[in-house]
């Protein structure tokens, strides 16, 4: 059986009660389908469908990550028209994030999975199927804090989709 998986760093009851806080006022007036409270997360790399017998490969791929726990500051609204995604963003990357994507995706192609070409860019999503929204930079950034990551499985069903950590790895480098 083929299920839906991906890479992300989901917040601990403290964050998501922080985020319960901020990120509901940002979307006043935007329209669209708010993300639910519960859903939060931050997608590292999305996998799609993965059959059964290649899951075990994609923990493998987990297992040889060795990065570092970083903080990353969400400081900008953003709407992706093309999506029609409004999200809040960061504007710049945290060297340690950046290095736990690529190892990531090293990891995930030494398996054999073809990851994401595209720019990795961090981001909350705050809504979908918005058509435009106002972006710019919060007057208060919000600063997450990774320790660890999550192999979540995305599963969709009448009131959409619905995402369910699997499996976590902790963020602590094995060489310092």
């Amino acid at each position: 059986m083929s299920e839906r998986l991906f890479f992300a760093l989901w917040p601990d009851d403290a964050l998501r009660s922080v985020l319960a806080r901020r990120l509901p006022p940002l979307l006043e007036g935007v329209g669209g389908k708010p993300q639910r409270a519960d859903q939060w997360h931050v997608t590292l790399e999305f996998l799609g469908g993965v059959p059964g017998d290649r899951q075990a490969a994609v923990r493998n791929a987990a297992d040889r990550v060795d990065s570092s726990p970083f903080t990353v500051a969400f400081d900008t609204l953003d709407h992706w028209r093309r999506p029609q995604v409004y999200c809040l963003a960061a504007s710049s990357m945290p060297p340690p994030l950046a290095r736990l994507v690529a190892e990531m995706r090293a990891a995930l192609c030494a398996e054999g999975f073809v990851p994401e070409a595209r720019e990795y860019r961090p981001h909350v999503t705050l809504a979908r199927k918005v058509r435009a929204a106002p972006v710019g930079p919060l007057q208060e950034p919000l600063e997450w804090f990774a320790e660890q990551f999550a192999l979540m499985r995305s599963i969709s069903d009448r009131a959409g989709s619905r995402y369910e950590p699997l499996q976590w790895w902790n963020l602590r480098r094995r060489d310092g």
